[in-house]
């Protein structure tokens, strides 16, 4: 099946390419590690209800600014780099990927575009998971919360998720400084429907799967839970940028899978 050709494709990627991917991101995933810790937000890696904190007046939000801003301009540095390493055999350096600002302005814009879509895209579908889902959220039948989780899996994040990946060779293009309009990286992706379904459903079932263990660490350790939590933080980032490299490399670019 195409769709988890491509997954495995990306992720043979990075093991395949080990060194240029610790190259690009272990120091910039570092310095976020780092200030995490010396700042005293390592929940926001966790995914905690802060909803108490911010009613009490107690949360950190310059702390917390501060490392989403470091995150956003590190994961936007991460991102151009592979794409252009994988897409255009750009060597990083010995500790930091080239800063290309231009390309990096250029993948903004495109991301915009990208989430401002994806917004319309949603909001139907949240719309209609809300209104089927809410009655069970509430009810105290059990297993109720298991499936309300599942239809919004089903109604919402699956629909979106494939929308992203539909319209993904955007990003890889921006990267590049070789702009795809949007009309042309939908059809593009276009001869691949079923796949990018398939895609969807191994992607988002394989981070969840990933983060499992995050709810178990809190019960022994805070710290190890924070460390898993940003490892799989780390991996879902490479491993999607480079779903989106194998995406535009394979159906713009029309490379093969090597899987």
């Amino acid at each position: 099946m195409k769709g988890l050709s491509i997954l495995l494709h990306a992720i043979g990627m990075v093991t395949s390419n080990l060194s240029a991917a610790l190259r690009i991101s272990a120091a910039l995933m570092a310095v976020q590690f780092v200030l995490a810790i010396l700042l005293g937000v390592q929940f926001i890696y966790l995914g905690e209800d802060m909803s108490a904190m911010m009613m009490a007046g107690t949360y950190p939000y310059g702390a917390a600014g501060l490392i989403v801003l470091v995150q956003v301009v590190s994961s936007l540095w991460i991102a151009v780099a592979w794409h252009r390493f994988v897409l255009h055999g750009e060597e990083p350096g010995a500790a930091l990927p080239a800063f290309n600002g231009q390309a990096i302005w250029s993948y903004i814009v495109g991301g915009v575009i990208f989430v401002l879509v994806l917004i319309v895209v949603a909001i139907p579908f949240g719309i209609l998971a809300g209104l089927i889902a809410a009655p069970l959220m509430t009810s105290p039948v059990t297993g109720s919360a298991i499936v309300s989780g599942a239809i919004l899996f089903a109604v919402f994040w699956l629909p979106v998720t494939y929308f992203s990946y539909r319209i993904s060779p955007i990003l890889p293009s921006a990267a590049l400084q070789q702009r795809l309009p949007l009309k042309e990286a939908w059809y593009a992706t276009g001869t691949s429907g079923a796949a990018f379904l398939v895609l969807a459903v191994a992607s988002l079932l394989a981070v969840w799967l990933a983060n499992l263990p995050v709810t178990l660490l809190a019960h022994v350790s805070t710290f190890l839970a924070f460390v898993w939590a940003f490892l799989v933080q780390w991996a879902v980032l490479l491993v999607g940028v480079s779903v989106l490299t194998t995406i535009y490399g394979h159906y713009v670019e029309k490379r093969a899978l090597n899987v």
